[in-house]
């Protein structure tokens, strides 16, 4: 057996992952690691102990170790992160042990909290009614973080001062790369996308690593059946179909994230006005320096990439939403097309077990799976663990294109990628502190930090959610292998919000689902699933407009709600 093989044995043992949507963390069952852990005590390590340079890196220059301390060395301090178990898990306690060791001053603790919902209620009561932050971690899931407490307003997480801005942070030194720029390691491309995912003028968080979602397709099956990869839409409805008549029932094995190939169709409708959604010269939140791309845009055909470096307007979004509502012809279209393909997913896919899915593709009771990359190195461990009369093999391929579009709509459907874990900095008072807790954050997103925490997490059994974002960090040439599949050459701009998927109350989250189910059995129409969800639409967006204190006039600055 390979050291590789060897890793993928203990991926497969230590973990059996239910993954809770693409929402930047997953919802672990291995709950070995679910009581908060000390992973430094803050003593001085062994003699010798300071001279272990740079996550791991012995060949890493002394001088670079502590870097230019800029807070009182001769002071102990804390340093708390709280993360969701199993993702990278293991990978954020080693990455504490060994900063530890260069600053025996800073103890750094992992808090890992069992799933997403604990997450948010923990959120929720570290910061207090009053939104106090006396209590509250230090370094969290930034996204969790706006959901428990700004209805996942970004600019309203700002404006409370419950995160940090990373943005200046982008143009100190890292001295954890080398004495290069903290923007030195990532992709230009991705810090816009970061801000992008901020407001615009801002940044919540660094690029850690990126989610995807394709189909994964069992090779043995498609060949055994006489069939080829999808080319396009219209094929893979086609391939559908001729599976259904083949005797299986579920020809498509999927859960929540199948809304992701909704919206990539929803990008082929609704990047034709996109101009409507992004920020302009004029509004209120205008930026010369971030937002350039913004002026005279139209959407090119010729070129996919064309958006990429846009920001959005929340607030345009908003008032096009209340202006138009969720019944929208262009929804109507997206919904019909969406169906043609869903009609073939398992009863009530909207709420499935998503481990049962996976075991349905492993076990060839669905030939195909909508999933994703956070999910591909489970898999890969689960089939190369099985008899060997039963392995298989299997490969994915992203969302094919419309050969017939329907009218308004772009032939060319773009994949999902956005960035998986999102670590944000919680802004507190004291700077001394803040100065430690940047640090060890620079550490971690470091390419010597980002290696070990992948490297560190497979070799425990935590799970990697897909490509890391850090130049010069590579998985495994087996696992690169699958994670490349999720990598798609034009990256659509998620139009969810608009099309009203999950855009309701949790109290009506019940009353959506059967709205969903119904649509794909065929019990009503597009039109008539979306008349029934525009009372909810228009409540939640009501309340998204009031939370961030718009006027839905984007020239006029906004407060948002106490």
């Amino acid at each position: 057996m390979t050291k590789y093989k060897k890793i993928l044995s203990i991926l497969l043992a230590g973990t059996m992952l239910v993954a809770s949507g693409i929402s930047g963390c997953g919802n672990g069952q291995d709950t070995s690691d679910q009581d908060n852990q000390v992973v430094s005590d803050g003593e001085t390590p062994e003699d010798g102990a300071e001279e272990n340079n740079g996550a791991g890196n012995e060949n890493t220059d002394d001088n670079t170790a502590a870097g230019d301390i800029t807070w009182d060395s001769g002071k102990k301090d804390e340093i708390v992160l709280t993360v969701i178990n199993n993702y990278y898990t293991a990978g954020q306690k080693k990455a504490a042990e060994e900063y530890t060791k260069l600053h025996p001053e800073t103890t750094v603790v992992v808090d890992v909290v069992s799933d997403n919902d604990a997450y948010v209620t923990k959120m929720r009561t570290s910061f207090g009614e009053d939104g106090n932050k006396d209590n509250a971690p230090d370094i969290v899931h930034g996204n969790f973080l706006a959901a428990a407490l700004t209805g996942g307003n970004m600019s309203v997480a700002f404006e409370k001062e419950y995160l940090m801005d990373l943005m200046p942070m982008l143009d100190e030194v890292n001295p954890y790369n080398e004495g290069k720029l903290v923007r030195d390691a990532f992709e230009e491309q991705d810090l816009v996308k970061a801000s992008n995912s901020s407001g615009g003028s801002k940044m919540s968080m660094l690029p850690f690593d990126h989610v995807g979602v394709a189909f994964f397709y069992n090779k043995d099956i498609f060949e055994a059946e006489g069939l080829a990869v999808p080319n396009t839409f219209e094929e893979l409805e086609a391939i559908c179909e001729t599976l259904r008549e083949k005797g299986y029932e579920n020809p498509i094995a999927a859960g929540s994230e199948a809304s992701w190939f909704m919206d990539a169709i929803a990008d082929a409708g609704y990047r034709n006005i996109e101009e409507q959604f992004i920020v302009q010269p004029g509004d209120a939140i205008w930026d010369e320096s971030t937002m350039k791309a913004n002026e005279n845009f139209k959407f090119d055909e010729s070129d996919m990439a064309c958006d990429e470096k846009l920001i959005n307007s929340d607030e345009r979004m908003l008032a096009y939403k209340k202006d138009n509502g969720a019944a929208t012809a262009l929804n109507t279209t997206v919904y019909e097309s969406f169906v043609r393909i869903a009609k073939y997913f398992p009863e009530n896919w909207i709420q499935a077990d998503t481990s049962q899915m996976i075991t349905d593709f492993e076990t060839g009771r669905s030939p195909m799976l909508l999933q994703g990359s956070f999910n591909a190195g489970l898999i890969l461990a689960d089939v190369n663990m099985l008899p060997e009369d039963k392995q298989f093999d299997w490969a994915t391929f992203q969302f094919p294109s419309f050969e017939n579009a329907p009218e308004g709509f772009s032939n060319t459907l773009r994949g999902l990628y956005v960035f998986g874990n999102v670590i944000s900095i919680v802004q507190k008072d004291d700077a001394d502190h803040m100065e430690r807790v940047k640090d060890f954050y620079k550490y971690m997103y470091s390419p010597d930090g980002a290696r070990l925490l992948y490297e560190e997490t497979l070799n425990n059994g935590n799970l990697v959610q897909g490509p890391s974002a850090i130049k010069g960090v590579e998985l495994s040439p087996e696992l690169q292998e699958k994670m490349d599949g999720f990598v798609p050459e034009g990256i659509a701009r998620t139009f969810d919000r608009l099309t009203g998927f999950k855009m309701v109350s949790s109290a009506d989250m019940p009353k959506f689902y059967d709205l969903i189910n119904r649509l794909c059995d065929g019990s009503i129409t597009a039109d008539q699933m979306l008349n029934e969800l525009q009372p909810m639409y228009d409540a939640y967006n009501e309340e998204a407009i009031r939370v961030g204190g718009y006027d839905l006039d984007p020239t006029t600055p906004d407060t948002a709600a106490e």
